[in-house]
């Protein structure tokens, strides 16, 4: 659509017309206009000619991330309405000679809005409207309109289900032909042609099982190579196709992708306007996985992930303490799945994350405090059965996480915010001692920072923030935050976490806030920090860096590592052989860092690989 878009804030919605609407001004569709920031309703209008060619074709208005409760108009008749940002929103029309189109988006009240009805998103990124594309489309009297895939593995190997959708406004007799081929790499295709017959103004839906002889896997990076297919369906002189990856996933014990076990290090990514780059930027933090808090992003982003080895944690957009209808979840539940389950990364789910809130008030440290952290642990209550329910709509095979929170909520993935919500860093070893449970899976741990003195950005709790780290200046708060990022993600790392995720890459707002990178981009001391403690193979303190401290090695890699572990402090040091299996710790014994030493570094040497972990003293 190249003619402009309007905007308007509606001031009246309408059952039987168009709404009423402030003035109308120029905006960038898809986008979210900052102009309408805040507003609960508005209403985007597009003036445009009749865009046929011949009188046959068929005119589609397709739409992908309309956010909110919308409503569609042309020439003052509903066309439709939609309400699931995640699902694309089509539309087939007769178009006159000239045309007013008008979209009405209504910010969610379902409950299901996700992160972005929270105070923890500014409102300049939660604009009802359509963000992600807009496109008039000229298609012939029949065509190909969905195509589905799903891969899976069978005795023999593993197929790729797929499932057709023709729509016939005339009649059809005749074949759609599938095919398979694998993507950059060589192995086996495939061919087959089904069979369609429709009367006219008929959609109908042909399925086949293609096999994969011999299949190649998509792995997380650093278990192996990232293997693709792509299927393509054509019908006449149109296509669709869908690239995937076989990748089963399960957690039992450990998480399993293609039957080996492998460790998942990531951070939560939150909404901001370039989610590719953040992909980019988990990725060269070591990270082997994203979590995708409380919200859904357009498919380029999960195609990235494909592409990149990145495994997504993909919650539904549900947080907070608020009540929402369990139909309606398990409705979302299936939408989500299917339109991204194709997606080899995707490989977990999450369902209600944050549904109590048992720290409204910070817990200091010592005795009294890990007594009333006890104490509101064992008081706090919550009735998961609406999440379990929710939960049960995701197929069969999916790993899912029904409640994502804080202890005292028996959560399935643990929110643990030791140095933050309660106690001091060091608090997160008497955590993991006294609840082991919470260890296993840990889809939150962080603090948050400032980037500019006396800030109050959006996402960051200014007296948490104060009471850690004291109202410094962005200097010392960065600092303070990266020793607090470190210290927890290597005791997590040291107890043998299955999974865990840091709280968040980017900020969301300028000022500071709980990531690790600023909002525009610039990467504070905690980056590194976690990008150090994430190496695949890594030296890690078993304590605070002073003093005579242990020392574990770990190796996340599928390979053994056989070398030597060394450290630098000052003029102190040494260098010992060290050998560690597959996906295992090693204590390596301990270091006596001298007082005056600035920095210390320990390196493990392997296979021509260095793997350098620094501490400032």
């Amino acid at each position: 659509m190249t003619s402009q878009w309007e905007g308007a804030t509606i001031v009246e919605a309408h059952d039987d017309e168009p709404p009423a609407v402030d003035s109308w001004e120029p905006v960038t569709v898809p986008g979210r206009p900052t102009a309408f920031a805040g507003d609960d309703s508005v209403a985007y209008r597009l003036r445009f000619g009749d865009p046929r060619s011949a009188s046959d074709q068929r005119v589609l208005l397709d739409f992908r991330g309309v956010y909110g409760r919308a409503r569609v108009w042309l020439n003052g008749e509903l066309l439709g309405e939609h309400d699931t940002y995640f699902q694309s929103a089509q539309f087939e029309f007769d178009p006159e000679q000239e045309n007013e189109l008008i979209v009405e988006c209504h910010r969610p009240t379902d409950g299901f809005g996700g992160v972005y009805e929270t105070e923890m998103v500014p409102d300049s990124l939660a604009v009802p409207g359509i963000w992600w594309a807009a496109h008039l489309r000229l298609r012939p009297p029949a065509f190909v309109t969905d195509l589905m895939i799903n891969p899976r593995l069978t005795d023999e190997g593993a197929v790729i289900d797929t499932a057709v959708c023709v729509d016939a406004a005339e009649p059809v007799d005749e074949p759609v032909t599938l095919s398979l081929r694998p993507e950059g790499f060589r192995g086996g295709g495939a061919m087959e042609r089904v069979h369609v017959d429709a009367a006219a103004g008929e959609r109908v839906t042909v399925t086949r099982t293609l096999t994969l002889r011999d299949p190649a896997y998509w792995w997380p990076r650093g278990y192996g190579d990232q293997h693709r297919y792509t299927v393509r369906a054509k019908f006449r002189d149109h296509e669709r196709s869908r690239t995937t990856g076989v990748c089963p996933v399960r957690y039992d014990g450990g998480l399993w992708a293609n039957g080996e076990k492998v460790q998942a290090r990531g951070v939560n990514i939150m909404p901001s306007d370039s989610p590719t780059a953040d992909l980019e930027r988990a990725a060269a933090a070591n990270c082997n996985l994203v979590r995708v808090h409380a919200h859904v992003l357009p498919q380029s982003f999960y195609d990235a992930a494909d592409e990149a080895g990145i495994l997504v944690w993909q919650d539904l957009p549900l947080t907070g303490t608020q009540t929402v209808d369990s139909g309606r979840g398990q409705e979302l539940a299936r939408t989500l799945s299917g339109e991204y389950d194709h997606h080899p990364s995707v490989a977990l789910f999450g369902v209600h994350d944050d549904p109590v809130d048992p720290f409204p008030e910070r817990l200091g440290s010592g005795r009294l405090a890990r007594l009333r952290f006890r104490r509101r642990v064992s008081g706090t209550s919550f009735d998961r059965s609406t999440a379990d329910t929710i939960a049960s709509a995701f197929p069969e095979s999916a790993t899912v996480f029904p409640v994502c929170g804080p202890p005292g909520c028996s959560p399935d993935a643990a929110h643990l915010y030791p140095g933050w919500d309660y106690g001091d860093a060091d608090t997160v070893d008497w955590l993991l001692d006294k609840y082991p449970e919470f260890g296993q899976v840990v889809s939150e741990f962080g603090a948050g920072s400032l980037t500019e003195r006396g800030a109050t950005p959006v996402g960051l709790d200014r007296e948490r923030h104060d009471a850690v780290v004291g109202d410094d200046g962005a200097g010392a708060s960065q600092t303070a935050q990266a020793r607090l990022v470190k210290r927890v993600a290597e005791a997590l790392r040291r107890h043998g976490t299955d999974i865990l995720a840091g709280f968040c890459l980017r900020d969301v707002d300028a000022g500071g806030g709980m990531g690790i990178v600023s909002v525009d981009g610039t990467e504070k001391p905690a980056y590194d920090a976690l990008a150090d403690s994430f190496q695949p193979v890594v030296a890690l303190l078993d304590g605070e860096p002073t003093g005579t401290v242990g020392v574990t090695v770990v190796n996340d890699s599928p390979a053994q590592v056989d070398g030597t572990f060394s450290w630098t402090a000052g003029d102190a040091g040494e260098s010992i052989p060290v050998v560690v299996a597959p996906s295992a710790r090693e204590p390596v014994g301990t270091i006596s860092i001298p007082s005056g030493a600035d920095r210390l570094e320990l390196v493990v040497e392997a296979g021509g690989t260095r793997y350098v972990n620094e501490y400032s003293l």
